[in-house]
């Protein structure tokens, strides 16, 4: 009898497990997959930065091959990519083509001229350094008003791809307000999670990573693609003159300025200029105020919980970028925090 009352108490427990398995293993299942991005017109890692990359089992490197922008009234390539030594040839790489958003207000621009101009010259580079591109991704933080231009130029370079796939980078506004910024016409996109403070503000707290203003664009149904996700591990000193932004010194940390008598430090990360000097190949006036951002590994993992919910992401986690400063700023342990807490 006691058995017989034991089991039926047990009945209801392993239904619940059963069914609880059933939709677990329903759940869909991502292969992850970390990634960095290679942002500068010089392709040479240190020994540092290749082995941060062996340590993270990395396959496959964003490298930015070309700028395009608008100078003079004409769309004009800018510091193309530059690969040196071999090392390169360990990676997957995926080109990246950062296209300013003025480029589409051009008068008279011919979206599909630009995107057959812009391809030749992508393939020039990957003939050049024999590379073979599985996935091309496009860089531009199009608008309302620049959304035909710009997705014009996508279908173009959707039908010369190949079977490569093709991945938009996607900001924090055009995630949330897909209605007002469109969908654009690609296989995938990355969502680019950093830079979402006031830059302009010279009390912003830290305007690469805030989370209470970033979380607050993540609410919301399924994007229709899938998403890899970007976050930031850089840092630089933003330089205020008179109240406004007068330029941006990128790479930084607290021990260069506290070195300097000319430097006070007047917060957690500000600090005022005494008297006019040189700071790394600038200027800097007497009562210039600066503010050191760097996105901590808490703010990180912090962003990376909240990443890991939303929905339709895929199982690729992305860091921007690779620096020679990204070692002492973000230990390896740095790292696999983050990466943990992504992954979760």
């Amino acid at each position: 009898m006691l058995n017989f009352l034991f089991l039926n108490k047990l009945k209801p427990l392993i239904a619940i497990l059963f069914i609880s398995s059933l939709v677990y293993s329903c759940q869909p299942s991502i292969d992850e997959e970390v990634a960095f991005y290679h942002w500068k017109s010089t392709f040479d890692l240190s020994d540092a930065l290749n082995q941060l990359l062996v340590d993270q089992e990395v396959e496959r490197l964003f490298v930015k091959y070309i700028d395009i922008d608008l100078e003079g009234g004409q769309v004009r390539p800018v510091s193309p990519v530059h690969f040196i030594g071999t090392a390169y040839q360990d990676y997957d790489i995926v080109p990246c083509i950062y296209i300013t958003n003025r480029t589409f207000q051009k008068e008279n621009l011919q979206p599909e001229r630009l995107a057959e101009q812009i391809w030749d010259y992508v393939q020039q580079i990957n003939e050049k350094y024999s590379i073979t591109p599985h996935e091309y991704q496009f860089d531009c933080d199009w608008t309302p008003s620049t959304r035909q231009a710009y997705f014009a130029f996508l279908n173009t370079i959707h039908q010369l791809k190949g079977d490569a796939i093709l991945n938009s980078t996607l900001r924090l506004h055009q995630l949330r307000y897909p209605e007002e910024t469109g969908v654009p016409p690609v296989d995938k996109a990355t969502l680019m999670y950093y830079n979402m403070g006031d830059i302009e503000d010279v009390e912003e707290v830290n305007s690469i990573l805030n989370n209470e203003k970033g979380q607050a664009y993540l609410t919301g149904a399924a994007y229709p693609l899938k998403l890899d996700v970007a976050l930031p591990v850089y840092s630089w000193y933003l330089v205020y003159r008179l109240g406004k932004l007068e330029t941006i010194i990128k790479g930084g940390a607290t021990n260069d300025l506290l070195e300097l008598d000319a430097i006070e430090k007047t917060g957690e990360n500000t600090f005022l200029v005494k008297q006019n000097l040189y700071f790394e190949e600038h200027y800097l006036y007497k009562g210039d105020r600066l503010r050191l951002e760097t996105p901590t590994t808490d703010a990180l993992e912090t962003a990376a919980n909240a990443l890991n919910k939303i929905k339709n992401r895929s199982g690729t986690l992305l860091f921007y970028h690779l620096d020679e400063a990204l070692p002492s700023l973000y230990p390896p342990d740095s790292i696999d925090r983050i990466v943990k807490h992504y992954f979760q």
